[in-house]
């Protein structure tokens, strides 16, 4: 019995031996460095920075004027009546809760804000990475950044590739 089942082992190593294994082809793309050295991607993280910039500015303008309101509230606190701090202070924890809730509001704004920026682009990318996939006979690829991928090799990310084609891609459509 031992003997049959070796020779039927021998046999499929025999059978299998004779095929070819097919080699994957496997890459790897950082997106975010698509984004940003890709031409869409610079103009619109350009957008984003100016609005930031903008935003910022105002929060630290508010900044500066509760930190002057703080330390103007501190230089009379001793002058003024128990009554008069405490009106001071309700006054300054209110206007320390609409700074706090300016800020919110402005990361929430820069949030929605890089999210309408980079949607198209990513969706342009998705359809010039599986094109690329599919002509150049890619079995896989995977996201750089990606949960689970400690290491890659410098031979197998094609991120500059996906910039090039990424660019030809968009000025082929601005030309349409």
């Amino acid at each position: 019995m031992k003997r049959i089942v070796l020779l039927c082992l021998l046999w499929v190593l025999c059978l299998t031996a004779g095929l070819q294994a097919k080699e994957l082809k496997i890459a790897v793309i950082d997106l975010q460095q698509v984004v940003r050295k890709s031409e869409a991607g610079q103009q619109a993280l350009a957008k984003l920075q100016a609005k930031f910039d903008t935003l910022k500015k105002q929060l630290e303008a508010k900044e500066a004027e509760l930190r002057k309101f703080k330390e103007d509230l501190e230089k009379k606190a001793p002058l003024l009546s128990p009554e008069a701090r405490e009106e001071k202070e309700r006054e300054y924890q209110k206007m320390l809760r609409e700074y706090q809730a300016q800020r919110e509001d402005a990361q929430y704004e820069m949030k929605q804000a890089e999210q309408k920026a980079l949607q198209p682009i990513m969706k342009d990318l998705e359809k010039v990475v599986k094109k690329m996939a599919q002509d150049e006979g890619y079995d896989l690829l995977l996201e750089k950044r990606m949960p689970g991928v400690y290491w890659t090799s410098p031979s197998i990310d094609i991120t500059d590739h996906i910039v090039e084609l990424y660019n030809q891609y968009r000025r082929k459509q601005s030309k349409k």
